[in-house]
C-alpha cells in the first residue's frame, strides 16, 4: 500500500484536492494518507475534511494524523511539503517593513526582499523536515510546494538528503492565459518552456504545427497596455521577445521598472495582492471547516491538474508522465544558468525515477533576467546555510527592485529590521 504524507496539512483546500486526486487514480486509490501539521486545531479540521473526501468517493478513509513530523512521515513513500511558516502575521511583516522604506510589493514570496525574508524563516524548518524524512523514511520522495520554491530546492540539494522535486503550476496556468488571449483551445497548444520558478520562459508555442509566437507578439505590439490585465508580461514580451510564466501581478515586483516610486501601478496589478489572497484562503478554510463539522457529504470533485498526485500515480504505475519540475541545475539542464541554481524544466517520470530534461541554452536575454534573480537566491541560500548575515545583505543589495530604490545603508537596515521582526529564525 502506498503511503503519502502531507506536511502542512492544515491548508484544507490544498489537502482536500491532493487527497481527492490520489483516491481517483487507480494506482493510489487505496493509499494510506498521513497528515502532519504543528497546529492541532487545523490538523483536526484536515482529518475531518479528508474523511469527508473519502465519503464522497465511497471509501472509509482514516488518515494517520500527527503534530510530530517523525511520527507522521515515518515509513511513507512520498512526502508532500506545503508548509507556510508564520502565516499571515509573518507575511504582513514582509510587506509592511519594506513599505516603510518606500518599497512596494505584490506577492513577496519568491524573489526580492519578500522572497529573502520568507526563505530565512522557511528554509531551516524545511531542512529539518528533510532530515527527519532521511531518518524515518529514507526512500521517500519529497514533493515540495513551499515557497520560495527555488531557494528551498537549492537548500535541499545542498544538504544531499532525500530525493526531491519542486512542483508549481505557474507555467501550466500560463498556457491557459495564452490560449485565452489568442482565443484558441488550450489543448491544441504544443509548448516547451524553461527558466526558473515564477520566471520560466515559453520557448516554443505552436498549434497544429504552426508557430503561435507571431500572433502573440503581434498582440503584444498592438495591445493597449494601460488597460490590459497582462500589461507587465506583454511589455516583457515586447522588449525581450518571449512570454514568461506566472502572472503580471507576480512579475511586477521581479524587476526594477514596474513598481517605482511615483509611477502608477501597472494595470491588472495590485500592491499587497498576496494579503488579499490569504484572506480569501482563510474564508475557504472556514467554509471547509464548517462542512467538516457538519459532516456534509458533497458530490465528488473531478481530478484537478495538480502535479503531485499525477507524479505519484505515474511512479506507482511505472509509466511515463511529463511535468514542469524544479530541480538543481547540476546536470546543466539550462547551460547558460549557474549549475548550483534551481531551474524549472520539463521533467519526466521514467520507470521508478524522475529524469529532468536537458534544454540546452535558453535565449540569452531571458537567461540574463533569470540570472538577476538567481544572484539573489544563491547569496540568500549561502547566508542561511552558513549563518552569514553579510551574505543576506548582499542578496538584498543585488536585488533589482531594492537596488534601484534604496541606498546600501537603507538596504542593510531593512534586512536587519526584517530579521529582528521575525525573531532571527535562521540564527544569523
Amino acid at each position: 500500500m502506498t503511503k503519502v504524507a502531507i506536511v502542512g496539512a492544515g491548508s484544507l483546500v490544498f489537502t482536500r484536492t491532493i487527497v481527492s486526486d490520489l483516491l481517483q487514480h487507480e494506482a493510489t486509490a487505496d493509499a494510506e494518507i498521513h497528515l502532519v501539521d504543528i497546529d492541532a486545531g487545523r490538523l483536526d479540521a484536515a482529518v475531518r475534511a479528508v474523511e469527508l473526501v473519502g465519503s464522497r468517493l465511497g471509501r472509509k478513509l482514516t488518515p494517520v494524523a500527527s503534530t510530530e513530523c517523525a511520527t507522521g512521515v515515518g515509513g511513507c513513500d512520498y512526502v508532500v511539503n506545503s508548509i507556510q511558516v508564520g502565516g499571515k502575521s509573518a507575511t504582513l511583516i514582509d510587506f509592511d517593513l519594506p513599505e516603510k522604506y518606500g518599497v512596494r510589493q505584490t506577492i513577496a514570496d519568491t524573489h526580492g526582499i519578500g522572497g529573502i525574508s520568507r526563505a530565512l524563516r522557511t528554509v531551516p524548518p524545511v531542512l529539518e523536515i528533510s532530515r527527519v524524512v532521511a531518518e524515518v523514511a529514507p526512500d521517500a520522495l519529497i514533493l515540495n510546494y513551499t515557497n520560495p520554491m527555488a531557494m528551498v530546492v537549492m537548500a535541499l540539494a545542498a544538504e544531499s538528503g532525500p530525493r526531491h522535486v519542486g512542483l508549481c503550476h505557474g507555467t501550466e496556468h500560463t498556457i491557459d492565459t495564452i490560449a485565452s488571449m489568442l482565443g484558441i483551445d488550450r489543448s491544441e497548444i504544443a509548448w516547451q518552456a524553461a527558466g526558473i520558478n515564477h520566471m520560466t520562459w515559453l520557448l516554443e508555442l505552436s498549434r497544429h504545427g504552426v508557430d503561435l509566437y507571431e500572433d502573440l507578439r503581434a498582440l503584444a505590439r498592438s495591445a493597449d497596455l494601460e488597460h490590459h490585465e497582462e500589461s507587465v508580461r506583454l511589455e516583457l514580451l515586447r522588449r525581450f521577445g518571449y512570454f514568461v510564466s506566472e502572472s503580471s501581478v507576480h512579475n511586477a515586483e521581479y524587476y526594477a521598472w514596474f513598481l517605482r516610486p511615483g509611477v502608477p501601478v501597472p494595470n491588472g496589478v495590485r500592491v499587497r495582492e498576496y494579503l488579499y489572497r490569504l484572506d480569501d484562503l482563510e474564508r475557504e478554510f472556514t467554509l471547509e471547516q464548517s462542512a467538516a463539522d457538519d459532516g456534509e457529504v458533497r458530490p465528488p470533485e473531478p481530478p484537478s491538474d495538480e502535479y503531485a498526485p499525477q507524479v505519484i500515480a505515474a511512479l506507482e504505475e511505472n509509466r511515463t508522465y511529463r511535468f514542469m519540475g524544479n530541480v538543481a541545475n547540476e546536470g546543466a539542464m539550462v547551460v547558460n544558468l549557474p549549475t548550483n541554481c534551481c531551474v524549472e524544466v520539463p521533467c519526466f517520470v521514467d520507470g521508478r525515477k524522475i529524469v529532468p530534461g536537458v534544454v540546452g541554452a535558453i535565449p540569452e536575454q531571458c537567461a540574463a533576467l533569470n540570472r538577476s534573480a538567481v544572484n539573489v537566491q544563491l547569496l540568500a541560500v549561502q547566508g542561511i546555510l552558513t549563518r552569514n548575515r553579510d551574505a543576506i545583505y548582499q542578496a538584498a543589495l543585488v536585488d533589482p527592485l531594492l537596488s534601484t530604490q534604496l541606498t546600501t545603508d537603507e538596504t542593510v537596515a531593512l534586512v536587519d529590521e526584517l530579521i529582528d521582526a521575525h525573531g532571527n529564525p535562521a540564527g544569523l
